[in-house]
């Protein structure tokens, strides 16, 4: 009993000693394992700015580096760049060059994490795979949504971005910070998005143990694509689906008015020459995909003139912000004197290819969890872990 008690004031007295004079010593241990942390990620290479000539950068403790050569940074520069140099205040480097802090780094006031590359014109953020998720999640869905829809977003995220870096290894970048692939914006703020991405790290969707091309949109208005309409690219795990939870939500219908004119202006290069003159009088839906999506429209010119569009350029051309899918219920027409006025209904936003992230929320709703969710918008698959390195 004495032995016992002893042996308890001796842990006792350890664990007061490391509560108090050793928290700098606790501190600097999890900073250390973090970084190591950081250290074994993958790491994405994010192109976020193309053509950028000049900024303002605000940094601390940070460095340049050109080669082996390594040089500390003022706390506040102004950055000139081309394609083949950059200069930072009164200094010149040949690309590529490489600034890099521990801290985030300000570019015009935006911050970002990791390593920012500039060679051949692009502006490249290198960031490890876990952070960088949480910009995206930031930026792609809301932080309020129920967590299990934002753990399902990190792990579709997670998969998409790891089959690009895989195909991209000969590229200057992984992806874009844009809807050309997913959005990113530096942000590691949200407590709700923090927590999703860890409690899903390493998580990915596999298929016979490999990562999935994981394509998602914003609502598929009830039935998703099958992926070999949009992408041509037949996969067994991304065909149409009805999707009952992307029926109800704010965003689910959408109108878009244009005139002929302003038809033809974003056709331009598209449509034959020979139509630039003539009024455009009708659009028809000359075909549809088995989800019922235009897979074509046919522009009726004139009295006798017509051209066929695909569906999806004529969507990319007139803006997909505004002409939010291919899912239209009708075309209405009203005839001006010297122009026609189009009005598009439709359901839905996005190319409707994989999980539906609308469709994911109302599911949290329902009590599904995040498996579940990945489960339903991806047949077949499962979910693992797979290396990397």
């Amino acid at each position: 009993m004495y032995r016992t008690m002893k042996s308890f004031i001796f842990l006792a007295f350890c664990i007061l000693a490391l509560s108090g004079a050793g928290c700098a010593t606790r501190n600097f241990m999890l900073t250390e394992t973090r970084e190591k942390i950081r250290e074994q990620q993958l790491i994405v290479r994010v192109a976020i700015e193309r053509g950028i000539r000049e900024f303002d950068l605000e940094i601390q403790e940070g460095f340049i580096v050109q080669g082996v050569q390594k040089e500390s940074l003022p706390t506040r520069s102004r950055i000139l760049v081309t394609d083949t140099s950059v200069r930072v205040n009164d200094s010149f480097y040949s690309t590529p060059v490489i600034i890099t802090s521990a801290a985030p780094i300000l570019l015009n006031g935006n911050p970002y994490y990791g390593r920012l590359r500039m060679e051949g014109g692009l502006l490249v953020n290198e960031i490890p795979l876990e952070e960088y998720l949480e910009g995206v999640l930031s930026s792609e869905v809301y932080e309020n949504w129920p967590i299990e829809a934002l753990k399902a977003q990190a792990v579709v995220s997670r998969t998409y971005v790891l089959v690009k870096t895989l195909q991209n290894r000969e590229e200057l970048y992984d992806v874009e910070s844009t809807e050309v692939h997913q959005k990113f914006v530096y942000n590691v703020n949200s407590q709700n998005i923090h927590a999703a991405v860890e409690h899903t790290r390493s998580l990915f969707i596999l298929l016979d143990g490999k990562p999935i091309e994981a394509f998602f949109h914003s609502s598929s208005g009830g039935i998703t694509e099958s992926c070999g309409e949009i992408f041509q690219q037949d996969l067994p795990y991304l065909r149409s689906i009805p999707d009952p939870y992307s029926r109800e939500h704010e965003n689910v219908f959408w109108t878009l008015t244009k005139s002929g004119e302003e038809i033809k202006r974003a056709l331009k290069g598209i449509v034959d020459e020979k139509y630039e003159s003539w009024r455009l009088n009708n659009i028809e839906l000359n075909d549809k995909t088995s989800s019922g999506r235009v897979k074509e429209f046919s522009l009726l010119f004139g009295e006798q003139g017509r051209q066929i569009v695909r569906a999806h350029t004529f969507r990319l051309a007139l803006d997909p912000k505004i002409f939010r899918s291919l899912l239209i219920l009708e075309i209405q027409t009203e005839k001006m004197e010297d122009d026609t006025l189009f009005t598009f209904s439709g359901l839905g936003y996005g190319h409707g290819v994989g999980m539906s992230q609308w469709g994911a929320m109302n599911m949290a709703l329902e009590g599904f969890t995040f498996e579940n969710i990945l489960t339903f918008y991806y047949r077949g698959t499962e979910l693992g872990h797979y290396r990397v390195f």
